[in-house]
Parts: C-alpha cells; structure tokens; sequence
C-alpha cells in the first residue's frame, strides 16, 4: 500500500481468481468508503509480456455478508519494452564471437546502476581481454558473468535519455536453446527496474555452418575523406551441400555500412573479392547501386554438390568515412538463404541465415591488427587514394490482469 487515503487501512495479497488472475483485498475503515473516495495507490510489478486482457476490475463486497455492494473495470496498464532494441550475434556454434546491443532510452540512472543481460541456455559468455565494448556507452566499470545465462555491465557514469551500443563476447551453444529468448534490462544503483526489453526471439543456431569473422580494416579514418574497408569470413569447413542442409544454403553475402557512410563502388573493378574460388552468379553478381550496403550473389549449387569450400573469403572497396560519425557505428555481414525470392537487402530480412556485427573504427584510430603493414603504411594509403576516380572525393477485491510475477502490497 503506497497510499491509502483515509478509506484504505491495508492491503495484502490475496486468493487468485479460478483463470489464474493475480487479487489484493484492500480493507477499508469502519465507517465505509465514501461516495467521494480519494484515489488509492498500491505497488505492483509489471510482467514480462503484455496479457492479453488488460481489463483491472475492482469490486466492493461487505465484510461480513461477502455480499457485493459495487464492482467496477478500468483500463489496464500498457507494457512498453525499451526503445529501438536491436541485438545482433552469428548463431554459430562452437566459434567465439561477439553480440552487439542497441537500445535508446527514456530514463536517467545515475552512476551505480547496471545493465543486466539474461541469454538463452548454453552460451558462454566472456569478459576478459577487452571482450567489452562500449561501443556508446558512458563510462563502465566492466562487465561480470553472473552464471552462464546473466552478464552484468556496470555503470560508472550517469546514463541519460539517449541511444547506446555495446557489445561483449559469447560463444553460441551446439543445438538450438528450447526457450531461445533474450533480455536486456537496465537498473538504478538501488536495483529497481528503470527500462528493459524482455524475452526478446534469439537468433537462430545453424548448427552446420562452420564459418567465423575475419578482421575488420581500415587505410584511415579521417572525416569526409575516403579509406579502405576490407572485411570478410573464413570457411572453417566446406559449407554443407543441397543435400545434408538444404534449409542452410548460402545464396548472398550482404555487407551494411553505419549510418552516413557510403561506399565509392561505381563497377566492378572497385570492387575485390579475395579468394578466386568464390563461385559467383553469371552476369551481374555485385549489386552495388544502393550506396550503403553491398550485394554479392552466388551461384553455389549448380549441382547438389557444389559448395564454398574452407578458405578465406574477404571483399575490399573504397567508402567514404562521414563526419561525425553515427551512435551506433556498427558494419554488418549477412550470409543468406536462398529460400527466399526476394534476396536480402537488410539484415533483418528472412532471408538471412547468418549475421556478423562488426564494430567500426573512431576518427583518427589508427588500425594495427592482422595485415597492419600491408593496409596502414603511408606509402600503401596513398596509393589506394590515387585510383579513386574525381567522383568520389566529395475490501475491495482488485482483480489484475498480471498472469505472472504480479506482486501486491
């Protein structure tokens, strides 16, 4: 009971209703409720998921007769799950990659609060070696796997209304979680709830593709001028054939740029594929005319038996870096099925067997992993500048309708 007025005494749980309703007895004063009752306050905890019905319903029974003296119904409460949740990961199993989140924000939670992350059963998460990323995220004290289904990421700042990213590593389980839900749900330095997304559908498991990212890179990162993307996967094993997995065919290789970036490809020649076994469609197989993302479409299964087979498989082109750069600054690579007529042109299209999110560079950085030597020098740099054509230089009975987790009082 948050506040009673001066009708309400107490208010506890109660018996719930024969369809599983959730009830509270509030207990009024001696002399009754009156006709002008002041509003009443209780605590509730939400539910996971919206019901179905979302009728409340109040009824005013005598403490003695149990005899109904009123009843009444009211519009329920509307569950709003975070804003503009996204959450990326390659369904691969037994390969360590990386999950990325996306969410905005409505609230503000001074420093002390946390991110708690709940994953389906069976994946690894880690934390070590820089395994987070805070990607748009204020200052953290690092993250903390609770158990293998619970990831903390602690907030060392304040957390204002606005947009965030950021990514830690996992490794997804063999076979494909019974229950394969997701959630993400930020919390005050007491503790209590402030905004959440539950049960979100996990991505699916391919449990058949042996495939992992290879390293992102980059010539350079200065603002409005062009650079480099090279990225790509490798093929751990030959990819499955017609035959063993025809729901896991891989027809198209999507690449998406953030937001603001914009690739320079204007023919084929500006654009390289790495590996002269990628077995590619006859005639036009790079669509290249949407300017943020790319198209590679494949011709795999001339036969049941044709196949990518193990190798690397990377693709280099020319995009244009903007100023400044977006909040949620993240590349995608999508392998996709061929069981679809329409392609793949987002990564969220049905189409799509595999994601990889790939966090992208900040201005300035400078990239020193695999390959460093070959793309970063400054000899290597100006040269992939000066075959960049001039065009791209520029007691009453409460009745809820909570099926679950529905606490009173």
């Amino acid at each position: 009971l948050v506040d009673g007025g001066d009708v309400v005494e107490d208010c506890n749980p109660s018996t719930p209703m024969p369809n599983g309703r959730p009830t509270a007895r509030l207990d009024v004063v001696a002399t009754g409720l009156p006709n002008d009752a002041p509003p009443i306050r209780i605590l509730v905890r939400t539910p996971r998921k919206a019901p179905l019905d979302m009728a409340w319903f109040i009824e005013g029974r005598d403490v003695f007769s149990d005899l109904q003296f009123g009843w009444g119904e009211a519009t329920g409460i509307e569950i709003e799950q975070m804003a503009e949740i996204s959450v990326a990961y390659p369904g691969i199993p037994g390969i360590a990659t990386r999950i990325v989140w996306r969410f905005q924000t409505q609230v503000l939670v001074e420093a002390g609060g946390w991110l708690q992350v709940s994953l389906p059963e069976g994946f690894a998460p880690s934390c070590d070696n820089g395994a987070l990323l805070a990607i748009a995220l204020p200052n953290t004290g690092g993250c903390n796997i609770v158990d293998p289904q619970t990831v903390i990421i602690l907030l060392n700042s304040t957390m204002v209304p606005g947009e965030y990213v950021f990514a830690f590593g996992i490794e997804p389980p063999t076979l494909q979680p019974i229950r394969n839900e997701i959630s993400l749900i930020l919390k005050d330095e007491n503790g209590i709830v402030r905004d959440a997304a539950i049960d979100l559908p996990g991505l699916p498991i391919q449990p058949r593709l042996k495939i992992a990212e290879l390293p992102f890179r980059w010539t350079q990162a200065k603002p409005l001028r062009s650079t480099m993307i090279t990225l790509g996967f490798e093929a751990v094993e030959p990819l499955p054939d017609l035959v063993v997995a025809p729901t896991e065919q891989v027809s198209e290789i999507l690449i998406t740029m953030p937001v603001g970036f914009t690739h320079l490809v204007g023919e084929y020649n500006d654009f390289t594929v790495m590996n002269e076994d990628m077995p590619f469609k006859d005639g036009d197989w790079l669509d290249y005319l949407q300017k943020d993302r790319l198209r590679i479409i494949l011709n795999l299964n001339r036969s049941a038996w044709t196949t990518l087979k193990a190798g690397r498989y990377e693709f280099r082109f020319p995009a244009l870096v903007p100023s400044p750069l977006p909040t949620f600054n993240v590349w995608h690579l999508a392998l996709c099925s061929p069981n679809y007529p329409e392609g793949c042109n987002r990564i969220t299209d049905p189409a799509v067997l595999v994601v990889y999110p790939i966090p992208g560079f900040v201005l300035g950085e400078v990239y020193t992993g695999p390959g460093a030597m070959n793309l970063g020098s400054t000899a290597g740099a100006a040269g992939l500048q000066a075959t960049l054509p001039l065009r791209w230089m520029l007691a009453l009975l409460l009745y809820a309708p909570f099926a679950v987790e529905a606490a009173f009082c």
